[in-house]
């Protein structure tokens, strides 16, 4: 809504005096005077109030964007009344960290019966869950009796997803004993193992044949696959800010959120069934963000980016050793359970150990420097658990070199 601020009453007694020193002195260029300023106010306030009411405003842009790219926002301002806006300063409001150094206002002068455009750069230099605007604008007369600012009444959300780091960078095997596995039973086949050929039978499907030895043995013969089954992965991040380290707080739980995005993405790459579990704080919600069962499509996928994205570090009621069990309860024998956690503690180990009985596939990643966890990844290999410690991107290559 428009709001109109000026001098009313100083304009009022000033024409009142100017109207009395005429009457007194019988002036009529005075007279004269007084009609034209009041003219002239009267209609700046008219000419404001409804230029406002015919002004329509629409920002577009991509609302989401990865870290390191940079979002084009384009704001069309349209004036549908015949009366032209001699003047109009633009003010966007937008997150510091989301500015690209340039000044986000704009003066501009918009005709009647058109349109102008205001363009800036957004860069995404942080991931998170950013509100954009509210967009302002200030206009007024010619003559300097009416100013009038406009505010918008809603914002609009801007999603920043977290850096992905391909996980070979990550010192990590590239095949880990996660996702399908191989089995004696033939109900499942998996498409991406190829066991060798066979001659065509009636019912075969076209899409099995394969057209090279066809043409190679002059004979119909369709595909063999490995029998396999698909098993569930879930990724468990641990954002309990008592966890982590009091001097890196932030960057341990920014690079844990790193490693949990792109252990996603690798699964989904090779169309694995990925969930998400973490005690971690959603903003929208404002409670603890709920957990995503696995799936794997490529829109799921997106889901948990979107979550990874705007998750923010919380001051967990329980810690992770004692809040795990309960959100694992239900999964399917056979799940493999990633944890990305900055700490290992030997209580957890137990608990861990526990689930890996239960037949979980167990996995540890430790995100953050810990003065005893070559001892406790010993205790954790006797206990049928694997470990291995992921820290800052200037340690991936040491860490490929030499794997945990």
């Amino acid at each position: 809504m428009p709001r109109i601020s000026s001098s009313v009453l100083d304009i009022f007694f000033m024409l009142l005096f100017l109207f009395l020193v005429a009457v007194v002195l019988r002036m009529d260029w005075i007279y004269y005077l007084v009609y034209v300023l009041g003219g002239v106010w009267l209609l700046s306030h008219w000419w404001i109030r409804r230029s406002f009411k015919y002004i329509s405003v629409k920002r577009q842009f991509l609302p989401k964007a990865f870290v390191g790219e940079t979002i084009d926002v384009k704001v069309e301002i349209r004036n549908r009344s015949w009366l032209p806006i001699p003047w109009m300063l633009i003010r966007e409001t937008v997150p510091i960290d989301l500015q690209s150094g340039e000044i986000y206002r704009e003066a501009v002068s918009v005709g009647g019966r058109s349109t102008v455009k205001y363009q800036y750069d957004l860069y995404c230099r942080r991931r998170g869950y950013y509100s954009l605007g509210p967009l302002m604008f200030s206009t007024g007369d010619l003559f300097g009796f009416v100013e009038s600012t406009w505010q918008e009444t809603s914002t609009q959300h801007v999603t920043v997803y977290p850096k992905v780091v391909s996980l070979p960078e990550l010192g990590l095997p590239s095949r880990l004993p996660f996702g399908a596995m191989s089995t004696t039973q033939r109900i499942f086949e998996d498409p991406a193992r190829l066991a060798g050929v066979r001659p065509y039978t009636s019912g075969d499907s076209f899409r099995r044949i394969h057209w090279r030895a066809t043409a190679h043995e002059d004979a119909l013969l369709v595909k063999k696959y490995q029998p396999a089954i698909a098993l569930n992965t879930a990724i468990v991040l641990d954002l309990d800010r008592g966890a982590y380290p009091g001097k890196s707080v932030f960057g341990d739980s920014e690079w844990a959120i790193v490693v949990a995005a792109s252990l996603a993405t690798h699964l989904n790459a090779n169309r694995q069934p990925v969930g998400l579990i973490t005690n971690g704080l959603d903003p929208i919600s404002g409670a603890e963000a709920a957990a995503i069962p696995a799936h794997p499509s490529r829109g799921h996928l997106m889901s948990i980016l979107e979550l990874l994205a705007r998750v923010q570090l919380h001051d967990a009621e329980r810690p992770l050793d004692a809040w795990l069990p309960r959100k694992v309860a239900e999964l399917d024998w056979g799940t493999s359970l990633l944890v990305v956690t900055p700490k290992l503690t030997e209580g957890m180990l137990r608990i861990l150990h526990g689930l890996y009985r239960r037949g979980l596939n167990v996995i540890v990643l430790v995100c953050a420097q810990q003065a005893d966890y070559r001892k406790l990844q010993t205790e954790a290999e006797h206990l049928g658990i694997i470990t291995y410690q992921v820290i800052w991107e200037a340690d991936l290559t040491l860490l490929g070199a030499h794997p945990a």
